[in-house]
């Protein structure tokens, strides 16, 4: 990658240039910038009772479940280039607006590993492990498992046995806008939390 290109275009590496306006817009943060893209959307939102539990505990994930819950995500960078790793890393900053909890907002940021691969960190360095594909259709996010951050290092964590293995998609339908879902399935459990629904992009501010 080099310098001013955004940081997802060497994950998406040869099928960055195939990817529709509304990809390249959502993934269209720099490295190092003050870049910012902004989304606007509603989700339905399914969390399991024993999520709910660890997100009480850790406020790691959400808590809460809900119908047609309005969200606002933004992405950026860090324009100062502080990073647990060498890799800058992307960030989420979500904000549920829930009628009858008030916003909740959940932080968390994405680092590249290796060509596909990223690890999205959470609180206290637990990480969800993933590859990023696109298919020609949308974009697929696959599990590669759980991972703790100390000391530099990644150690693979059994959260697959507690939390199941996550997945996720979005899929372009227009310029502007995708739906996305994901969820996490545990294979004897079933679902443990789940989004679904539709966003807008609604600001790019990626300055020359």
């Amino acid at each position: 990658m080099s310098a001013g290109d955004p940081i997802f275009k060497s994950v998406f590496g040869k099928d960055w240039d195939d990817l529709p306006p509304v990809m390249k817009k959502h993934y269209a943060v720099r490295s190092n910038s003050h870049d910012r893209v902004v989304v606007k959307g509603r989700l339905d939102i399914r969390i399991s009772p024993m999520v709910s539990l660890m997100a009480r505990i850790s406020g790691m994930l959400l808590a809460y479940s809900g119908k047609n819950i309005p969200v606002t995500v933004v992405f950026r960078s860090d324009h100062k280039g502080s990073s647990s790793t060498s890799n800058t890393p992307f960030y989420f900053d979500r904000t549920f607006h829930f009628p009858d909890h008030g916003d909740i907002t959940f932080r968390s940021r994405m680092e590249q590993i290796e060509n596909n691969i990223l690890v999205e960190f959470m609180r206290f360095g637990i990480g969800w492990k993933l590859a990023y594909e696109w298919d020609g259709k949308k974009v697929i996010l696959r599990h590669k498992g759980y991972v703790w951050q100390i000391f530099g290092k990644l150690l693979p964590l059994p959260f697959s046995w507690i939390m199941g293995n996550g997945y996720a998609e979005e899929t372009p339908l227009s310029d502007d806008t995708f739906s996305m879902w994901t969820h996490a399935k545990h294979a004897l459990f079933g679902p443990t939390f789940g989004y679904a629904g539709n966003f807008k992009i609604t600001e790019v501010e990626c300055p020359k």
